[in-house]
């Protein structure tokens, strides 16, 4: 994967954990609540500023009640 490439997957995954997060009616604070990390690490994660790793993915698909495949598969819808 490219450095292009990597860039845009983090974008499109963090859209995708935005638009669910909001169906959920759960707020940035919330989440990082939950996951022991601050609203602006959420923040950077949802606008594709920082990466996350496989263990925060997982976590955040917890908080959320949704399944990481789930999430990765919409990322090639966006």
């Amino acid at each position: 994967m490219t450095l292009t490439s990597e860039k845009e997957f983090s974008r499109k995954l963090g859209y995708v954990l935005k638009e669910t997060r909001k169906a959920k009616k759960m707020k940035q604070p919330e989440v990082a609540k939950k996951l022991n990390v601050t609203k602006v690490t959420v923040s950077r994660w949802e606008k594709g500023d920082r990466n996350m790793s496989a263990k925060s993915l997982k976590e955040y698909c917890d908080v959320l009640g949704v399944s990481v495949q789930s999430v990765i598969d919409r990322t090639d819808e966006v």
